[in-house]
């Protein structure tokens, strides 16, 4: 743990605290849990980027804040309007607030609703509690504006210095024949980061802006560069091109700078350039490797002449295909999952707020809260989850009652509870931080209260209550495994090479859509975090698979950049289009593409231009690794 870690950390805690007391003073304790809920959105959507659209998105907050507002309010006239009410808004709240390839975002919201469920107010209340409701959704959009909105400038430039430090720290080691697998997992996670800001940059869900397309290029170019050092053979390793490729790195992160000149990089590159023309080099490795170093010199290039004015800008020349408008991804094999999820937890939240209300429970909302917590999308982890959450709950009700037992005053209390929420930033394990959790929500109740050891008995059969309908629910409605996932994973990534082959057939016919190619390639990257994350825990061949499916997807994009730049000679075109409709035809057909692989290959050896070589040898790559990944699907699906 680092010093900076700690300051950020304290500093963090300190203006939560701040916020949420002047929260309280503005709107009152009737309003403090709002306060709470705000400050865990605010801090939850800072990793997207909300700013392409801000009056759209604050209005879109707005809508949904008094929604949930309004419907907390009525749900509390009866318990039997609280039934449908509740099931329509948590189904609402977590169908919408649910995504496929991106972070959910349902909780700080679905909490909210659940927190104006535990602290209902009169009608005479309601303008000020919807009030702070307003405030909140205008406090989420201001921190967006005022941290956000040059993300991509600020953020993205930052990821593409980190990766060019650790390639070139990774061409030293594979110089010196040392393990770089390390850097090398750094490397797809910065580029995969930097795609994500990307994607969330885009105009209308679909149009990138223009530093966006320059900097998905950017990313191209590294990731490719990075993918053919490990094909480096023993002959590459011994030849000038990769000090050279260090020497043109190495100029990058002050190419980025607005202070920066292109002098030295284009200076740095022709060089290079002129001295692998005159030696009149073949060889397909450094033939490739001047391509994206040249590729990286053009969009540096173009990136320096863009004007600060027109970096959010998008080019809306392109219509916007079917399958990117509803809904705003692969149509295919997405929305099982929120479907499964919006049912379970609208029938689990139902159910126990029934159960609470019914019953009329003291303290019933840490009933709904576990439910809340339990109830995830996957069958799997939600059964984890639930051990972890008893286990947490009884460590939590055990140390509160020991140190409370210690400590009498309220005072002595008040900093434990402080304390412990300030611990709870170094913690992210579900496990232990849930510990804290408890110790907080009994601790605090207890100040009120004086009554710990009741509150600790309650809070444990509340939170076992909650775990048990949660594993009811996750087992018998509609539940959605991690096979089940996988799966529609699986599906939507073959659907993406697809639609990329589709996109680079019709390049090659003079045709295609450059933001329909790009927005493919970042929906590549967002499956293969997803699928990282799924199975973190269980690894068997899905890495294996999820490499290949990267280098077709790369090579891809890489020969629809060449041809937008260099076109295709006419006297390959059409073997280049052929060749991409087999591959096309092996998806609908399962055909075997080691026969067009030999005969490519022939047609490869025997030809004199380099730029045929190349178009042909970007197709023979895309391939062999479609076909190298069937073995590897076929071990997923067995």
């Amino acid at each position: 743990m680092n010093k900076q870690l700690i300051k950020s950390n304290t500093i963090l805690f300190v203006l939560i605290v701040a916020f949420i007391m002047a929260f309280t003073f503005v709107f009152g304790n009737d309003n403090i849990l709002i306060g709470v809920t705000t400050i865990t959105a605010m801090l939850m959507l800072m990793e997207r980027d909300l700013t392409i659209h801000p009056i759209g998105n604050t209005a879109r907050l707005i809508v949904l804040n008094l929604l949930i507002g309004v419907a907390g309010f009525l749900a509390d006239f009866n318990m039997w309007l609280a039934i449908p009410i509740n099931f329509i808004t948590m189904f609402g709240l977590s169908y919408s607030l649910l995504y496929n390839l991106k972070n959910p975002l349902y909780l700080p919201f679905s909490l909210q609703y659940l927190f104006i469920l535990a602290a209902p107010v009169a009608l005479d209340q309601m303008p000020l509690r919807l009030a702070s409701l307003v405030f909140g959704a205008l406090a989420i959009m201001g921190l967006q504006m005022l941290f956000n909105r040059n993300r991509i400038s600020k953020s993205g430039d930052k990821k593409i210095e980190a990766i060019c430090t650790a390639l070139i720290a990774r061409v030293k080691q594979i110089k010196e024949k040392s393990e770089t697998e390390n850097l090398n997992e750094t490397i797809t996670a910065d580029i995969n980061s930097l795609r994500n800001m990307i994607y969330d940059k885009r105009e209308r869900d679909y149009y990138l802006t223009e530093e966006g397309q320059v900097k998905l290029n950017i990313s191209a170019s590294l990731e490719k560069i990075n993918m053919l050092l490990n094909t480096a053979t023993e002959e590459d390793l011994t030849s000038d091109i990769l000090d050279d490729l260090i020497r043109c790195l190495e100029l990058v992160p002050a190419h980025l700078k607005p202070s920066g000149t292109g002098d030295d990089f284009q200076k740095a590159f022709a060089h290079i350039l002129d001295k692998y023309t005159n030696e009149e080099t073949h060889d397909l490795f450094v033939l490739s490797m001047l391509n994206h170093i040249d590729f990286l010199k053009d969009n540096l290039a173009e990136l320096s002449t863009l004007e600060k004015e027109h970096y959010h800008r998008s080019k809306k020349k392109e219509h916007i295909p079917a399958s990117f408008q509803k809904p705003k991804e692969i149509p295919k094999h997405t929305k099982a999952i929120k479907l499964s999820y919006a049912i379970r937890m609208a029938v689990g939240i139902t159910i126990g707020g029934f159960i609470v209300d019914f019953f009329d429970i003291s303290e019933g909302r840490w009933m709904m809260f576990t439910i809340l917590s339990v109830v995830i999308p996957i069958y799997e982890h939600a059964q984890q989850k639930s051990r972890d959450r008893i286990f947490a709950t009884i460590a939590g009700a055990i140390l509160v009652t020991i140190l409370f037992s210690i400590f009498q005053g309220n005072t002595a209390r008040t900093v434990l509870i402080m304390l412990s929420g300030y611990v709870m930033n170094y913690i992210k394990a579900y496990r232990y931080s849930t510990i804290l959790v408890t110790f907080t929500g009994i601790g605090s109740a207890a100040l009120i209260t004086g009554a710990t050891g009741l509150l600790t008995l309650n809070r444990i059969a509340l939170v076992v209550a909650g775990v048990g309908i949660a594993i009811i629910v996750n087992k018998f409605v509609m539940p959605y495994t991690r096979k089940d996932a996988n799966t529609d994973l699986n599906h939507m990534y073959l659907d993406t090479i697809y639609e990329m082959l589709k996109e680079l057939a019709e390049k090659v016919k003079g045709a295609g859509s450059h933001h329909g190619i790009k927005n493919l390639l970042l929906v590549t990257n967002l499956i293969e975090d997803r699928k990282k994350l799924l199975n973190q825990e269980s690894k068997v061949s899905r890495e294996e698979w999820l490499k290949h499916q990267r280098l077709a997807a790369s090579t891809i994009y890489e020969l629809f950049v060449w041809i937008d730049k260099l076109g295709v000679r006419q006297e390959v075109a059409a073997t280049a289009s052929n060749y991409l409709q087999v591959i096309l035809n092996s998806f609908e057909t399962e055909a075997s593409l080691e026969g067009p692989i030999s005969t490519i290959k022939d047609q490869i050896a025997v030809m004199h231009n380099i730029e045929n070589r190349m178009v042909l040898n970007m197709i023979l790559q895309t391939m062999e690794e479609l076909e190298a990944a069937k073995p590897a699907y076929k071990g997923m699906i067995a």
